[in-house]
C-alpha cells in the first residue's frame, strides 16, 4: 500500500526535496569554477636595491627580471632598480654582459645589495690568432685550439708537448727518447719546426716545452695562411701560447698536485736462464749447414746446475729496469684583483725519474707572474715574469748514448754474463 494515497503531502514534499537537492548540486558545481575569478589577488611586493660589481662600483644597464615571468626592469646610472614582484617566494635574476648571472630569492629583502662577479670567458669559443681574437665559429682557416681544461685532464710528463700528443689534428710529436725531462719535436703537417709565440713574444721550442702546464690558458696552432702575419719565420706554422691572467675578485688560492708511477707496458721478453741460452745455441749450431758445436752435454749440465761461477744465470732485464719510477708535481697559484688591477702568481715544482734507473733525474721549478693595471680607459699597463730553474742528471757514457745502451744491453747481454 502506498502511503501517498493516505498522505499526499508526503509525496509532494519528497518531490520538492529532490528538485532542491538537484539545484544545490548544480550551484556547488558552478561555484567551484567561479571561485578563482572571485578570489582575492595577493598583494605584490616592491623590491628596490642596488647592483654593484665585485669591487663595489655600481653597474648600470643590468637586467633585473622575475624568474619564469616577463616582469623585468634595468638598473639606472646609479645602479639602482625598483621592481614589483608577486610575493616573497619570487626569485630575481640579475644578468649583465661580461658578468655571471645571479639569482636572489626575495623573502623579506626589500632593499637588497647585489654584487655580480665577472664571468670567465670560455676560450673554447674564442680563438687567439696572430691579429687578435676571433670567435671559433667565424674562422675559416686551419686553426686548432687546446684550452687549459684539456691540459688539466692529463698529466703526461714533464713537458707541454708530451701532454699535447694526440690532441691537435695535423700536428705530430716525435720524442727521441723517454728520459726524464725529454721534450718532443713538434711539426705542423710535417713541414718542419714551427714558430712559437708565448704571450706575443717569439720564443724557441725549449722555452715552450718547459712552461708549466698549469700556467697555460690556451694553445692555438695556425696551420695555413693565417700565420703569414708573422712573416717568413712562420712558414711552417705558428704555435700561439696564452698564459693565465688575473681575474677580479677576492684573492683565490689554487693548489694542484699529482703523483704518478711510470712503467713500461711493452718490451721484449728475453732469455734470462743460462742453461736455456746454451741449449738453444747448441741446437742452432747443429741445425747449420755444417753441423758442429763445442757445447758438450757435460757443460750443459753445469749450466743447468748453475752453482759454479761463470755458469750462473743473471736477469739483465730485472737488473736494468726499475719499475714504478715516480713522477710528481705541485702547483700553487694565487689570482685576484679589481677592475683596475689584476694579478696572477704561480709556482710549480716537478720531479721525474726513469724506468731505466734512478740515476736519471729531472727537477724543475717554474715561476709565472702576470700583472695587469688599468690606468685610464685607454691606457693599460702590464708586467710578465716567467722563469725556471731546472736540473738534469744523467749517468753519461763516453762515445755512446747513455739512454740507449741500457735498453740495448737487455737484448744483447747473455744471461751467464754479469755486470
Amino acid at each position: 500500500m502506498k502511503l501517498s494515497k493516505f498522505f499526499p503531502e508526503i509525496a509532494v514534499n519528497a518531490k520538492t526535496f529532490l528538485q532542491i537537492r538537484k539545484h544545490i548540486f548544480l550551484f556547488l558545481f558552478l561555484l567551484s569554477f567561479l571561485q578563482p575569478l572571485f578570489a582575492q589577488t595577493p598583494a605584490r611586493i616592491s623590491v628596490a636595491g642596488v647592483v654593484r660589481d665585485s669591487s663595489g662600483a655600481v653597474l648600470s644597464g643590468v637586467t633585473v627580471s622575475e624568474k619564469s615571468t616577463r616582469n623585468a626592469t634595468t638598473t639606472g646610472a646609479d645602479g639602482s632598480f625598483t621592481l614589483g614582484v608577486a610575493g616573497q617566494t619570487s626569485v630575481l635574476v640579475f644578468s649583465y654582459v661580461g658578468y655571471a648571472n645571479q639569482e636572489l630569492r626575495v623573502g623579506t629583502q626589500t632593499n637588497p645589495s647585489v654584487y655580480l662577479s665577472q664571468s670567465n670567458n670560455d676560450l673554447g669559443e674564442v680563438v687567439v690568432v696572430g691579429y687578435g681574437t676571433r670567435r671559433k665559429e667565424s674562422l675559416t682557416g686551419a686553426i686548432s685550439t687546446v684550452t687549459s681544461k684539456d691540459l688539466d685532464r692529463v698529466h703526461a710528463g714533464a713537458t707541454v708537448s708530451a701532454g699535447l700528443a694526440g690532441k691537435i689534428p695535423g700536428v705530430t710529436f716525435r720524442m727521441a727518447d723517454g728520459r726524464p725531462g725529454a721534450s718532443a719535436n713538434i711539426q705542423i703537417r710535417n713541414m718542419g719546426a714551427p714558430l712559437f709565440v708565448i704571450d706575443g713574444i717569439q720564443q724557441d721550442a725549449g722555452q715552450f716545452n718547459n712552461l708549466a702546464p698549469n700556467d697555460i690558458e690556451s694553445i692555438t696552432v695556425l696551420k695555413d695562411g693565417s700565420a703569414a702575419v708573422y712573416g717568413a719565420r712562420a712558414a711552417n706554422g705558428v704555435v700561439l701560447v696564452t698564459t693565465k691572467r688575473g681575474r677580479s675578485g677576492a684573492p683565490a688560492v689554487h693548489v694542484d698536485a699529482f703523483y704518478g708511477l711510470q712503467n713500461w707496458v711493452r718490451f721484449p721478453t728475453v732469455t734470462n736462464n743460462s742453461y736455456d741460452y746454451m741449449r738453444f745455441k747448441a741446437d742452432a749450431e747443429m741445425n747449420n749447414v755444417n753441423p758442429s758445436t763445442g757445447i758438450t752435454p757435460a757443460e750443459l749440465e753445469r749450466y743447468k746446475t748453475g752453482t759454479e761461477l761463470g755458469y750462473q744465470s743473471f736477469d739483465w732485464r730485472k737488473f736494468i729496469i726499475q719499475s714504478n719510477a715516480p713522477l710528481r708535481s705541485v702547483n700553487v697559484n694565487v689570482t685576484g684583483g679589481s677592475d683596475a688591477v689584476k694579478y696572477y702568481i704561480s709556482a710549480t715544482n716537478l720531479h721525474q725519474n726513469s724506468v731505466l734507473g734512478r740515476e736519471y733525474k729531472f727537477d724543475r721549478t717554474n715561476i709565472q707572474s702576470n700583472l695587469d693595471a688599468k690606468i685610464t680607459k685607454r691606457l693599460r699597463v702590464g708586467a710578465q715574469i716567467n722563469g725556471r730553474v731546472e736540473t738534469r742528471t744523467n749517468p753519461g757514457v763516453p762515445g755512446g748514448d747513455d739512454y740507449f745502451l741500457p735498453r740495448f744491453a737487455i737484448l744483447r747481454n747473455r744471461p751467464f754474463e754479469r755486470p
